[in-house]
């Protein structure tokens, strides 16, 4: 059971690499990091959902989202604006920019996910390796472990 606990360990890795690298080279090429497309994802989706609780979501410190909230505001991707019961609360909406922008991230990952169940069906781990077989690293990992494991028996 171990084995294959640690190659569905593999396959996760490998996949999600390769899943969020794509949104990744597209929000680096606006001066951005993942974290600032995880925020404005958040905050497209969750329109009027307060600083608080898309920390509280996403987990992370007041100061650790001051920069990214920064960020997006001075890009004019997100707005925020005084909550009508409680002033001293924020709520955060996107614009129409940080709309597309989502959007623009939003179509490649789901184009890639679409092939992906086009080709090889909704089996985890065909999903899987169908994402991390994109990755050079996953095959030379998995031609070691595949061969380690022919040993072993």
């Amino acid at each position: 059971m171990t084995d294959q606990n640690d190659y569905s360990l593999i396959l996760f890795h490998f996949a999600y690499k390769t899943f969020i690298n794509t949104a990744d080279e597209i929000i680096e090429k606006h001066g951005m990091s993942r974290q600032h497309h995880r925020f404005l994802f958040y905050i497209s989706k969750m329109p009027g959902i307060s600083v608080k609780e898309l920390l509280d979501f996403l987990e992370i410190t007041k100061q650790g989202s001051h920069r990214t909230l920064s960020k997006l505001k001075e890009e004019s991707l997100i707005e925020e604006a005084q909550s009508k019961q409680d002033k001293r609360v924020k709520n955060l909406y996107a614009t129409k920019k940080g709309e597309e922008l989502v959007k623009v991230l939003n179509k490649e990952q789901n184009k890639m996910l679409a092939n992906i169940l086009n080709t090889v069906g909704t089996d985890w781990f065909k999903v899987m390796e169908a994402y991390a077989n994109q990755r050079e690293g996953f095959k030379s990992i998995k031609a070691k472990y595949q061969l380690q494991h022919e040993e072993d028996l």
